[in-house]
């Protein structure tokens, strides 16, 4: 989850109104990924509306890469409804978030019970300094293992922060994540989905009539094809009776 939180905005029902930013804030959101458009994406959706009405807003910054899928909800991106004072369809993703990525305006630190949710396990709060510079802070439950790349205190560049905080934000919900009783990590989970399937659609067959499928019926087409091409067409027949009568 994503949150911008401006100057003096203290309460929940404020921060999550927000449907803009500074630039600042704007250039770090498109340093965490790319836009998708979440109508027509076909990657990893994180639990985003992807149907006509759109509720979650129409894009959404994604990042993947040969192991890793992820997409960040941000909460300026969605649509803000002046009628819900909770802002329910926002608070329903970023309050289920393991992680939080808050862009601190404030001329104090965040607090990190600002969000109220039983989930929000880390925060990384991130203060713009004199540019080029920011300095970065992380709250974590006390059961949530150490991770980085970033850790609390350090000061980062503009050019580095929107991969550090990436990674960052990965590693944490990794770290949340294997902390939980019954998790299993992805590739044994793949392992048990492929077994599955292997159990429910196994079918008993014996050598010959598992081999005639893949090679008999398809050299019997490859002859039937042949002898197709072999055959003359009427046409052909016409022109071999226009010779023979020349």
């Amino acid at each position: 989850g994503v949150v911008y939180v401006g100057n003096k905005q203290e309460k929940e029902k404020i921060i999550m109104k927000n449907n803009t930013g500074s630039d600042l804030y704007k250039e770090f959101i498109q340093s965490l990924g790319w836009d998708v458009d979440l109508a027509t994406h076909l990657g990893f959706l994180g639990g985003l509306d992807n149907s006509e009405a759109l509720a979650t807003g129409s894009c959404a910054p994604y990042y993947a890469n040969p192991t890793t899928e992820v997409v960040f909800h941000v909460v300026t991106n969605m649509p803000t409804k002046e009628n819900d004072s909770q802002q329910i369809h926002k608070k329903r993703h970023v309050g289920n978030d393991f992680v939080h990525i808050i862009w601190s305006e404030h001329d104090r630190d965040y607090r990190p019970w600002t969000i109220v949710s039983q989930f929000n396990n880390v925060h990384i709060v991130i203060y713009p300094m004199k540019d080029p510079f920011f300095r970065v802070q992380i709250f974590t439950k006390p059961d949530v293992a150490l991770f980085g790349p970033l850790l609390d205190g350090m000061i980062v560049d503009k050019r580095s922060l929107g991969p550090l905080v990436r990674l960052t934000a990965i590693n944490a919900n990794k770290a949340v994540r294997y902390a939980q009783q019954g998790y299993k990590k992805p590739y044994p989970t793949r392992r048990d989905l492929l077994n599955e399937i292997c159990e429910r659609f196994k079918k008993q067959t014996n050598n010959e009539e598992f081999i005639r499928p893949l090679f008999f019926d398809q050299i019997g087409k490859l002859a039937v094809l042949s002898q197709s091409k072999d055959e003359p067409t009427p046409q052909d027949a016409q022109e071999s009776s226009g010779t023979q009568s020349d």
